[in-house]
Formats: C-alpha cells, sequence, structure tokens
C-alpha cells in the first residue's frame, strides 16, 4: 500500500531563458534579490494593476491623463502605546509603481510616472471607543495618524522603506519628507498636496473646530 509523501518546501523547476533575458531580469533587481524573488515581486505588481477596478491611463486628444481608482484600507497605528484603527481612502498607485520599473523607463514617457498624488483621506477612527470622525481628535494626533497612513502607502506601494521618518517630530518634518522624496525620486506634486499641505493646513483646524 502506497504511503502518503508530503514535501517540506516547494519542488523546484528549471526555467531556461536567454542571456539578454537574465540581464533585463536582474536589472529589476532591488539590492540583493534572488531571481525567483524578482520575478514574485514582479508578478505581484502585475497582478495589481491587471484587474478592471485599478488605475489606469487615459488618452484625450493629445494628453493622456491619469484615472485613479481609489482604494481604501484599514491600518493599525501605535501612538505611545495608544493603539488606532484608522480607515482611510487613497489613489491606487500600482500602475505608477509598475512603470517606473528601471527597465520600462527606457521605453516610456516619463511624464506618465513622474508626477502623481496620493490623495490619502482619513475616513474613521477607533481609539478604543468606537468610531468616530479625524476632526474630533487632537490636531497633533490627527495629522500623525495620517502621516503614518501615507508613509505605509507609500512603503508598500514603492516597495522602499522611510528610514528618516520614524519619531513624532519626522512625521511632522517638512525636511524629513522633502529628503525622502527626493531619496527615493518620489512626486512634486505629492510632496506639495500630499505632505506640505497637510503640514501647514490652517483650514483644517477651521474645519475641525466647526464639527467640534
Amino acid at each position: 500500500m502506497g504511503s502518503i509523501k508530503i514535501n517540506t518546501k516547494d519542488k523546484s523547476t528549471t526555467i531556461r531563458i536567454s542571456d539578454k533575458a537574465k540581464k533585463m531580469l536582474e536589472s529589476q533587481a532591488k539590492g540583493k534579490e534572488t531571481h525567483e524573488e524578482i520575478i514574485l515581486r514582479l508578478i505581484k505588481l502585475s497582478e495589481n494593476i491587471s484587474t478592471e477596478q485599478s488605475s489606469k491611463f487615459v488618452d484625450k486628444g493629445n494628453i493622456i491623463g491619469t484615472k485613479y481608482e481609489q482604494k481604501n484600507k484599514t491600518m493599525n497605528v501605535e501612538i505611545d502605546n495608544k493603539k488606532y484603527s484608522v480607515v482611510c481612502t487613497y489613489n491606487d498607485l500600482s500602475i505608477i509603481a509598475l512603470l517606473r520599473s528601471k527597465q520600462l523607463k527606457n521605453y516610456i514617457n516619463e511624464h506618465l510616472y513622474s508626477e502623481w498624488d496620493l490623495n490619502l483621506e482619513i475616513v474613521n477612527v477607533n481609539s478604543g471607543k468606537g468610531w468616530q470622525n479625524s476632526a474630533k481628535l487632537e490636531l497633533e494626533e490627527e495629522k500623525i495618524l495620517y502621516f503614518a497612513c501615507v508613509k505605509k502607502i507609500l512603503e508598500e506601494t514603492f516597495d522602499i522603506k522611510l528610514y528618516k521618518i520614524e519619531t513624532k517630530d519626522d512625521y511632522l518634518s517638512d525636511e524629513k519628507w522633502s529628503e525622502s522624496y527626493e531619496k527615493y525620486d518620489l512626486s512634486r506634486d505629492s510632496l506639495r498636496s500630499d505632505i506640505r499641505s497637510h503640514l501647514n493646513d490652517k483650514m483644517q483646524d477651521f474645519k475641525r473646530k466647526q464639527i467640534q
């Protein structure tokens, strides 16, 4: 009677590719990624933009614009041991992330992926006392939650690590955000609309007072 065989590791296979394809694949590497890790990451990126729900480029006569699909996500954030669940919406930038890959830059007009904005908004926050409008939080508290979500989405979307932004002061520092955007060649439009406008948004404080 035959026995049941269970493998503890995935079965390995061999794929033959040309030297040119191998070099193109290696050009996509981030750090010390193996060939398999590169392939899996690129597959994940392609899956993210393959659905009908994802953002896409729209041709309007002689102008090509970006039609962003809105995504929503619930993130857990901890500030000085105080835990929050944050529901936010933002533009799906998966297609931008794919076009930023080193190999594609040689073939696609740079303006298609160089400028974009995240347009992140916090919908609801739960700090253990039930869901509430984020405007009912302290202003600094709300801003840190907002920037924590921005940082997380940028890191996940573009597969980067914003090392310069760790403490409360970092999250509220124009200098730290500017350095991070410059380091990873992120959008100037995003730096202006997603970061600086929220760091210095006096209208935001006015709206908060009306709600409260």
